[in-house]
């Protein structure tokens, strides 16, 4: 299908709005890294292809990526996750996929690199999701981009964990605490950088995101990067006067082994 240069230009139009809305210049920055013209491609296939309709607004800002609203031609939501391809901190993640098995000879080309933690990201969701573990649905990855389902309500995008005031924090400790167990032993996985920004309260539920490090369990570092995910919770909840034991969560987790 020949590139319909009259969308790209109202897609880049679009694109400069969300950039002069921040008047930081480190915003602006972020968003001329997030859409180059090869992730505008890939936005035109997706909407080509009636994936999404419309990128509506920016929900958050991480170290490697963006995450955008988007709606569907149903008029239902989703969100859109973008890897910057220019992100020096990605010279950080070789730890997380080197001993991965599923992803070998990846070499050492920056695109390559930031394409495969994309596809392991995505994979990891499905692994999750299919594990019963309440993550988003991932939907389709495409390069640097993920699809996934919307965490929010009426659209507006959930809040992370260490935003809201729990109600209950016994029972969303011991739904995450479940949640854990279930990547470990059912989806044989470790989240390995699990902390209250890396939850978002959807309502009193807690769903688990931003999971592209986590490692299988065959990886040299699993264990070590077990341990640090149960020091991150038990941290977290012990703001609440929760009484909590590491030997006994990560008992817990692994099945008491």
């Amino acid at each position: 299908m020949r590139v319909d240069d009259k969308f790209l230009r109202e897609l880049e139009s679009k694109v400069l709005a969300y950039r002069n809305r921040d008047k930081d210049s480190g915003d602006r920055k972020t968003y001329d890294e997030v859409f180059d013209r090869d992730t505008l491609m890939l936005l035109y296939d997706l909407m080509t292809n009636e994936v999404i309709d419309e990128l509506d607004f920016p929900i958050a800002t991480g170290k490697e990526g963006n995450v955008f609203r988007a709606t569907t031609h149903s008029d239902n939501f989703l969100a859109v996750k973008i890897y910057r391809m220019s992100n020096a901190t990605f010279n950080n993640i070789q730890k997380y996929i080197a001993g991965d098995e599923r992803f070998r000879n990846m070499g050492k080309n920056r695109r390559r690199i930031i394409h495969t933690w994309a596809q392991k990201e995505y994979r990891n969701l499905e692994r999750m999701y299919a594990a019963g573990i309440r993550v988003p649905k991932p939907i389709v990855c495409t390069k640097n981009i993920i699809v996934m389902e919307f965490i929010g309500a009426d659209g507006t995008p959930a809040l992370h964990l260490r935003q809201v005031e729990l109600e209950d924090p016994q029972t969303v400790y011991e739904q995450l605490l479940e949640n854990m167990r279930l990547i470990h032993c059912e989806a044989k996985l470790v989240h390995a950088d699990f902390s209250e920004y890396n939850v978002l309260m959807l309502g009193q539920e807690p769903v688990i995101i931003d999971v592209g490090q986590a490692v299988l369990l065959t990886h040299p570092n699993a264990f070590e990067f077990l341990q640090r995910d149960v020091k991150n919770l038990a941290r977290y909840f012990r703001k609440y006067d929760l009484t909590l034991d590491e030997k006994d969560m990560m008992k817990t987790i692994t099945g008491g082994k």
